[in-house]
């Protein structure tokens, strides 16, 4: 399939280099393109290049990209490389298909995927999937956006495997044929207009994570998320009138909320009860063969909410989403409450890095648009001192500035759009803001302005490229120039890893 085959790669991150590496063990004629030089390449990533090149791939590099040049068959664009430019719409214009390293593995492996996909909960979700899939003995692979890229997994898998795979809007946009047997979408909000251009392109990316569903498969929606809600209404509405002795066109729809009781899906009722809507599947299936999961005209009752030790209104959505997503493979409901009670909070997602004098430390790195910065925001009612700022990928601030403006006594700005941001705060009557150059001052400031009780909370509702290579990157120095003050009496909480 692939040997002789001419395919030319956008962007030499870590998909990139993983398609390359694959695609060559294939026998593939390979070239990648990146628009930044070998010399501006750190040593890591020059020797992995250099091997690339040892193994037959042409560097194309520092310069920008040009497929018709190779007389591609085929282009995989990294995640986060524009569709739109020049040289991938002439070649589109020439009927070059354009993919990614998410849909090689789907067509390598055969693999059954649960994907994953939103503008903010993404990794939670994913983590807590794979973990309670894990337990109940599906041993999958868990990737995509966040560790392990899927094409170095995926010619291990075979079509009784299973992949969780968190997707970004950048990765969906590649998929040709990508058909996951459970698809959730936990919500929509702006995200990403720099590169995507407007929302409604954004949007339209996000739900090709559905495109190539079928009537055998799941689509499991945030019931609370009011565009979510309406396109969900809108397919089941498309389905019910395709008429008698016609198929249903598209996938079964579960649905989960916090807020409200959804004619079938999962709910929190008033005793803090995380439950099965009556016409749901767990419905049909009853109590779990132990009893411990008894149905009633309410539904099955699951798990209490309050077990699930992450904080806020979000992760309770997180949970329902998890738990939504393992109830339609049949996952027993015992093993779901057991595997949700015992999770904790991925590194950079309302990380709790410790304790100093009352006052307490989070990292919330990944809180890099205002809507995931807003549910941070909201999880807590500690006076917040918030580290904001960075690249705000033309997203508005005014929202996030109106929460800032209710919940924090203080904030302090960095990065490229700091400024904006302080706009948006001033404009709701908040004045209560420092400056900063670096992270490290930012925390230096919050240190000294701390009083027991307060929480100091890394919310940056920013992108970190502006100042850092990612948003890991990012966590690590707050982290970093948080322990420095381990030398004026800090002490660590003990937080389980």
């Amino acid at each position: 399939m692939w040997q002789g085959k001419r395919v030319y790669l956008i962007g030499a991150g870590l998909s990139g280099l993983a398609a390359a590496g694959w695609l060559l063990e294939q026998k593939a004629l390979v070239c990648l393109n990146d628009k930044k030089a070998f010399e501006n390449f750190d040593e890591a990533k020059k020797r992995e290049l250099l091997n690339l090149e040892a193994q037959g791939a042409i560097l194309d590099l520092g310069k920008p990209c040009d497929p018709l040049s190779f007389k591609a068959e085929l282009i995989v664009a990294s995640p986060g490389v524009p569709l739109d430019q020049a040289g991938i719409a002439e070649a589109k214009a020439k009927g070059i298909p354009v993919t990614n390293e998410i849909e090689l593995g789907w067509q390598v492996s055969g693999a059954s995927i649960v994907a994953i996909t939103g503008s903010n909960g993404k990794t939670t979700v994913t983590s807590l999937v794979g973990r309670m899939l894990k337990a109940a003995g599906f041993d999958p692979f868990v990737g995509g956006n966040i560790g392990t890229p899927f094409i170095l997994a995926a010619p291990g898998l075979n079509e009784r495997s299973w992949a969780v795979l968190e997707l970004s809007s950048f990765q969906l946009e590649g998929v040709l044929s990508l058909k996951p047997k459970v698809a959730v979408f936990l919500n929509l909000t702006p995200d990403h207009l720099d590169w995507h251009k407007s929302f409604a392109n954004y949007e339209a990316a996000k739900w090709r994570i559905a495109r190539f569903q079928g009537p055998e498969d799941w689509l499991i929606l945030n019931y609370d998320d009011p565009l979510l809600r309406a396109e969900g209404h809108k397919r089941i509405a498309e389905s019910a009138g395709a008429g008698a002795g016609q198929t249903q066109r598209g996938p079964r729809i579960l649905w989960f909320s916090t807020r409200e009781k959804p004619a079938s899906g999962l709910w929190i009722d008033q005793e803090g009860w995380v439950r099965f809507s009556p016409g749901s599947p767990a419905q049909t299936r009853g109590a779990d063969p132990d009893g411990k999961a008894a149905a009633d005209s309410e539904g099955a009752r699951v798990m209490p909410a309050a077990e699930f030790a992450l904080p806020g209104r979000h992760n309770r959505e997180n949970l329902l989403a998890a738990l939504a997503a393992c109830l339609v493979l049949d996952v027993p409901l015992e093993v779901l409450r057991q595997a949700a009670a015992g999770f904790k909070a991925v590194e950079h997602r309302m990380e709790v890095v410790g304790e100093w004098q009352g006052v307490l430390y989070v990292n919330d790195s990944k809180a890099t648009n205002p809507d995931s910065a807003i549910k941070s925001l909201d999880a807590y009612e500690r006076p917040i001192l918030l580290i904001a700022g960075g690249d705000g990928k033309n997203a508005p601030f005014k929202e996030v500035a109106e929460k800032i403006a209710e919940k924090a006594k203080l904030v302090v700005l960095i990065g490229k759009d700091g400024d904006k941001m302080k706009e948006a705060l001033l404009e709701q009557g908040f004045d209560s803001i420092r400056m900063a150059a670096t992270l490290e001052e930012a925390v230096d400031i919050c240190c000294g302005l701390a009083l027991p009780g307060d929480l100091v909370l890394l919310a940056p509702a920013c992108a970190s490229t502006d100042m850092f290579s990612n948003y890991e990157k990012r966590g690590e120095a707050f982290k970093a120039a948080v322990l420095r003050t381990q030398s004026c009496g800090f002490n660590l909480l003990s937080v389980d890893a």
